[in-house]
């Protein structure tokens, strides 16, 4: 699929007949926690307009408690990611998992974790209740933990959450991926409490490193398949018997290419930066209404920039994507390496080219109706430089590099 090169330039069709608005708080989110050194990153973690952060992010809010002192450097923090006339949107996870005598997982604590949140004049767009509650039960060793409890958990932080704040919403059950053990989960909570959940969310980790570089990439098929069947599921009188006529919004508030941390392979490389690309310009797309990439920065493999300061290809690949931005427009070609993307922006077209294949494709930039002014890209080489974007000449046609993501802008004649 990924290494045939096409004998003649490919050819772009435009459909301007269609159109898909496409949600700010997809394109530009993350997670982010208080341990990432933000202020030493700032000037690269700007260059990705962040829309919208999700706090404290991963486990963290499993182990830890959500305490007063934890919304002061977050304020700080999303002070300096502030690049609009607005500052990032805020979803913050409450603590369900107690692990340990003492665990302020309580509904109060969720409730006091509203009123300091008030204390900072932070505007929290969603409570998410817990975190990955499917593997409290595997991970974590209690098994008490079933979908049930979870729902009983997440009605009980709600009810105290809306006494402090009644203009509240709140996310879940954010699952840990949608295999079938999570998937049960999931819906299983949905035919619970699909009355009260105002985002239905779940995390994206298709492998774990491990895979060829063409499989990898391939994976990312499962965020057409996962939309789908939860906004069916959601939809469905028989399994959402309590909320079926609410058309409930969909998140995912975590995903990579890879789970594994630990591992760089398919996270910090150049096939993790891609598939991250085409992951979200596709939850975008398909109508998702808030996503959350793993992670902005310095956990692990996972982040846009490592702990020193270095960028990831995934920096980059974020810097394209911040441009994509408008209404979603169909976009297509006759060569099958190439994943396409465009936004109409009033006057300006942006297209999004990734070619995955291993070698350079040529593509035609002709669209009627519309000039080509600029063009950027970068691959593997780009970054391990650190250099700027590459400015691609002008012409009929381009060659798009290997393992590359282009950014094309138009506009309309």
């Amino acid at each position: 699929m990924f290494g045939l090169a096409a004998a003649a330039p490919a050819t772009l069709t435009l459909d301007t007949t269609r159109a898909t608005p496409l949600p700010p708080t997809v394109i530009g989110g993350f997670n982010y926690g208080n341990w990432m050194p933000v202020v030493e990153a700032q000037k690269d973690l700007r260059s990705v307009a962040p829309t919208l952060l999700r706090f404290p992010g991963g486990n963290v809010g499993d182990e830890n408690d959500l305490t007063a002192a934890n919304f002061v450097p977050l304020k700080s923090n999303l002070e300096l990611l502030t690049t609009g006339p607005k500052p990032p949107a805020l979803m913050v996870q409450t603590r369900v998992f107690g692990g340990k005598p003492g665990a302020k997982n309580a509904p109060e604590d969720a409730a006091q974790a509203a009123r300091d949140a008030q204390a900072q004049q932070l505007q929290v767009a969603y409570w998410e209740i817990g975190n990955e509650p499917d593997l409290y039960s595997v991970n974590r060793g209690d098994a008490s933990w079933t979908p049930e409890r979870y729902c009983d958990t997440f009605r009980a932080q709600r009810q105290a959450i809306l006494k402090v704040d009644p203009g509240a919403k709140f996310a879940g059950p954010a699952v840990s991926n949608t295999g079938d053990g999570a998937v049960n989960f999931l819906s299983r909570f949905v035919k619970n409490c699909g009355d009260i959940v105002d985002l239905l969310t779940w995390h994206e980790y298709p492998t774990d490193g491990t895979r060829s570089d063409a499989e990898a990439l391939s994976s990312v098929s499962v965020i057409d398949r996962d939309v789908k069947r939860f906004r069916a599921l959601l939809d469905s009188q028989e399994s959402n018997p309590l909320g079926y006529t609410r058309h409930t919004p969909l998140g995912v508030t975590e995903y990579s290419l890879s789970y594994v941390s630990a591992r760089p392979r398919h996270l910090s490389d150049q096939v993790g930066a891609l598939w991250a690309a085409e992951a979200t310009a596709r939850l975008a797309e398909q109508g998702v209404s808030v996503a959350a990439y793993f992670a902005l920065q310095a956990t692990g493999a996972h982040g846009l920039v490592d702990l020193a300061g270095i960028p990831r290809p995934t920096l980059y690949a974020f810097q394209q994507l911040r441009h994509l931005t408008g209404e979603g427009r169909p976009l297509t070609s006759d060569d099958p390496a190439l994943w396409l993307h465009a936004a109409q922006e009033g006057a300006l077209l942006t297209v999004l080219a990734t070619n995955t294949a291993t070698e350079a494709h040529p593509l035609s930039t002709a669209l009627p109706g519309y000039q080509l002014i600029g063009g950027k890209t970068f691959t593997e080489k780009t970054v391990e430089e650190e250099d700027d974007m590459v400015r691609l000449p002008l012409g009929a046609t381009l060659d798009l590099p290997a393992r590359s993501l282009t950014r094309l802008v138009y506009k309309r004649q």
